[in-house]
């Protein structure tokens, strides 16, 4: 894993498209008012142009790749990143060869301002030590036309040398500083895949049973102490050995992908659907009495009954509910459900049966 070069964490990267849908159009609106104010007081020589230009198209282009091309997320990142890098380097190569000590000017100037920003980049595009080596390279190119300006410049002072000891000073603890912050973002997300890996199925993303009877749990303090009702439904795919023994058990996991899909699609916000083993399903509703459960229940079954499923045509599912009772625990609410489960088998199955 430490070995990759981009971060491969799905909520990592719905954050870094959220923070570049942000932060390209400010760059690109600001680049472009002050390439327009530059232009307007005096003539650009062609380090500003090639600079202004390069930003303001770049930024443009990558934008709206952004935001009409949704899985062009990855090139856009690295577009951004070459045209950081590309920009940094040409205006320290110029500020330090052609301006640094010239009418006793000792600083290298706005390029100075945006060091940090570029290893952010470099950090937040790339993993551990990929992203150390690359700063470091990009590093090491500042530090020729420094080399070049202390040994052969007659523009050299003691000024500038202050400068440019103290320039690659920051640079190089920035570059250690962001490495290790890097290491402490690793253990989180580490952390929370490891924590996603425990509580989501492998196979269709839904809650797993240990995730749905701490939900299931959670809920029932919340209703016993809030004063209102929760229920639950129990329900699996009626006949899905036969499936798997007809059309195979990939075929059998596509199925449960795809019925997993479309529940996710039409259950509300105070509903919670997993998959509680096999082929079999739990849902719970807070604040849905019986009567509001099986209307909801029956809506499912119906939604799945006149679906067809891909490669395997229409299938049905049998649906077991029941409502909290005073004094009642998870255990008791959810043999109910599976008893109703069971009537719902015994009757023809694709129906509802309320416990």
């Amino acid at each position: 894993m430490n070995d990759q070069f981009f971060y491969e964490n799905n909520r990592f990267t719905i954050l870094k498209k959220r923070i570049y849908t942000i932060l390209l159009p400010v760059f690109f609106f600001s680049f472009c008012f002050i390439f327009y104010l530059v232009a307007k007081e005096r003539a650009l020589d062609l380090v500003n142009k090639i600079t202004f230009i390069s930003l303001c198209a770049g930024l443009a282009i990558s934008y709206l790749f952004l935001i009409f091309k949704k899985n062009s997320f990855r090139n856009v990142e690295l577009a951004v990143c070459f045209i950081g890098i590309s920009v940094f380097l040409l205006r320290i190569y110029d500020s330090i060869l052609f301006v640094l000590g010239k009418d006793n000017f000792v600083h290298i100037g706005t390029v100075s301002y945006w060091f940090s920003l570029v290893y952010i980049l470099l950090f937040f595009t790339f993993r551990g030590k990929k992203a150390l080596a690359i700063s470091l390279i990009i590093y090491l190119l500042t530090l020729l036309p420094g080399t070049y300006h202390i040994f052969f410049s007659s523009q050299f002072s003691i000024d500038s040398l202050d400068t440019l000891v103290q320039f690659y000073i920051a640079n190089i603890g920035n570059i250690v500083a962001l490495y290790f912050f890097q290491k402490i973002i690793e253990v989180f997300l580490q952390a929370e895949v490891a924590q996603q890996s425990a509580n989501t199925d492998y196979l269709t993303g839904l809650p797993n049973r240990r995730k749905m009877d701490k939900l299931l749990h959670e809920q029932i303090c919340d209703a016993v102490n809030g004063g209102f009702p929760i229920s639950i439904s129990l329900f699996d795919v009626d006949y899905f050995k036969k499936v798997n023994d007809t059309y195979g058990h990939d075929i059998g996991d596509s199925v449960l992908i795809e019925l997993a899909n479309l529940l996710q699609k039409n259950v509300g916000p105070a509903d919670f659907i997993g998959r509680w083993g096999g082929e079999e399903f739990l849902l719970i509703s807070s604040n849905r009495n019986l009567s509001n459960m099986g209307e909801l229940a029956e809506s499912l079954r119906i939604l799945i009954s006149c679906h067809s499923f891909e490669k395997v045509g229409s299938l049905t599912c049998s649906f077991g509910s029941a409502e909290l009772k005073k004094n009642e625990m998870a255990k008791d609410l959810l043999r109910r459900a599976d008893e109703g489960l069971y009537v719902a088998k015994e009757n023809g199955r694709n129906r509802v049966i309320g416990k």
